[in-house]
């Protein structure tokens, strides 16, 4: 009983780490209707950013995320001025293969990049926080602040979403792009916004990632893999169905790694995005 409970933990902080990543990604593709697969190197770029603050300047993971948040906002915005921007007047269909074809190659372009400079090496950041033992379980101090400060961060956005006119332009373009241009708001610098703020989210969420498991410049496109996976379980353009849907995924993994072994956890997001295709198509959290 107590090694379920502690797996639990275990997979709510994975799938936090998921959720907040998956955010991002449908953040970029509800409102700009990109589907950046290069996401998930973005996650492995915050990761050995956060690794080399740490363990060369002595920079505390949870601080390095507060200056690597703006500095993949401008990595973002950059991003999608130059290479997203000269796509974006196309049809649906057109701008979605064309996004991922370059987006695709960006990936692949940043994940040899890091292997050349680093290695194959994997790595991790040795953060410790006390253990502490509630009625004869050991949970680990720094899980329970990635998890809180995951949901803290999770919670602000939704605020944000809701409260700020940045926010709403974004909920507005994803529900009706001729609409929001109408009532006058500016698509191309709200997009640029856009793709900053979710290569943020995705870079620090790597921070994260890195203080509790070990990291390599090839988790990139697996991790991105999982983040559709969450989106299409939870729903396209369902900012609490990516939260769900990370849940599901990260407890659901630990799980199957737990009964079956590790090297079975990575097959669990392929195998819930071919049964949600096949008998949920428009998630589980839609209607």
């Amino acid at each position: 009983m107590i090694d379920i409970f502690q797996i639990l933990i275990s997979g709510l902080l994975l799938g936090g780490i998921y959720a907040l990543g998956a955010l991002g990604l449908t953040v970029c593709f509800g409102v700009l209707n990109v589907l950046n697969v290069a996401h998930g190197e973005f996650l492995m770029l915050g990761a050995f950013l956060g690794y080399l603050a740490f363990n060369y300047f002595g920079i505390n993971p949870f601080i390095s995320i507060i200056f690597l948040f703006w500095v993949f906002f401008i990595v973002g915005c950059l991003f999608e001025k130059f290479l997203i921007r000269p796509i974006s007047n196309r049809t649906f269909h057109e701008m979605l293969i064309a996004s991922t074809l370059v987006t695709f190659g960006v990936a692949i372009a940043i994940e040899d990049f890091v292997a050349f400079i680093w290695g194959g090496a994997e790595a991790g950041i040795s953060y410790e926080l006390p253990t502490i033992m509630v009625a004869g379980i050991h949970i680990s101090m720094l899980r329970l602040v990635a998890l809180v400060f995951i949901i803290t961060l999770t919670i602000l956005f939704h605020v944000f979403m809701k409260s700020t006119y940045i926010g709403k332009a974004l909920r507005g373009i994803a529900q009706n792009r001729r609409g929001a241009m109408v009532i006058g708001i500016n698509i191309g610098k709200i997009s640029t916004i856009t793709f900053g703020i979710g290569t943020a989210l995705a870079a620090i969420s790597g921070v994260i990632y890195a203080t509790i498991y070990t990291f390599s410049p090839f988790i990139g496109l697996p991790l991105t893999v999982n983040f559709l996976a969450i989106i299409v379980l939870g729903g396209v353009g369902s900012f609490g169905g990516a939260l769900a849907g990370g849940m599901i995924l990260g407890i659901t993994e630990c799980l199957v790694g737990y009964s079956f072994g590790l090297e079975w956890s990575p097959v669990v997001a392929f195998l819930l995005l071919i049964l949600i295709l096949i008998f949920r198509p428009k998630g589980i959290f839609t209607t």
